[in-house]
């Protein structure tokens, strides 16, 4: 008796030709990849740099706007002064922008001082100029202290480098002035700000320029 075996085989292997079409479509697939996600990469470290270089910016602008919005008149007894581009700081060599008295400060427990602090701003050479920078330092001066029996010397923050030039506007209810006398007895009805930045040496673009304008609210009260 003779046997018959029927031999069934499945041919479900790949040629070496649809091997090689897969690989070189994995490898097309992987450039497409690599070229996204190094592109990715790439536009999230140049966001970053522009969010670090702005942000200074941003946190300088909103000090000076808090600083005009609470800007106080002189008062009768001499313990608000005048503001004014002609004023002169105790211990200061550099030509002050602009002097002022404000009620920006914060109250503490830490410190005896209220809310009331007299606010000097000036531009200087940087003392100790970072890799890149240009331009100048713009100082914001801080004096928390107004009984002091003697004068004191403001203490001066860094706000900002690279600051080609700031610049104060001021508007008497007719016109935009340049400057602010300490002599006059009033404050004016609104500031404008402009504030120009030096392109730094490293190559990164400079800031753009800012400019904007604070209107001044001032309200006397008295006790009844």
């Amino acid at each position: 008796m003779k046997l018959a075996f029927a031999h069934n085989y499945d041919a479900a292997g790949f040629t070496l030709i649809e091997l090689l079409l897969a690989l070189a479509i994995a490898a097309v697939v992987l450039a497409a990849i690599n070229t996204v996600l190094f592109g990715a990469l790439h536009l999230r470290a140049e966001t970053t740099a522009v969010a670090e270089q702005s942000l200074p910016v941003d946190r300088a602008v909103e000090t000076i706007k808090n600083d005009l919005v609470c800007i106080r008149p002189p008062s009768t007894n001499g313990y608000i002064g005048p503001m004014g581009t002609d004023a002169t700081a105790v211990g200061m060599t550099k030509p002050l922008l602009l002097e002022l008295y404000t009620s920006s400060a914060r109250i503490s427990d830490d410190v005896p001082w209220g809310d009331v602090q007299k606010i000097d701003y000036w531009l200087q050479n940087p003392t100790n100029p970072a890799a890149g920078a240009t331009g100048m330092d713009l100082i914001r001066g801080v004096t928390r202290n107004l009984l002091a029996s003697t004068p004191e010397s403001p203490e001066p923050h860094r706000l900002l480098g690279n600051v080609q030039n700031l610049r104060f506007s001021y508007f008497d209810g007719t016109n935009w002035n340049d400057t602010w006398s300490v002599t006059l007895s009033n404050v004016p009805a609104a500031i404008k700000v402009f504030l120009t930045f030096t392109k730094p040496s490293d190559g990164t673009p400079a800031n753009p320029p800012f400019q904007f304008v604070v209107p001044v609210i001032t309200q006397l009260s008295t006790n009844l």
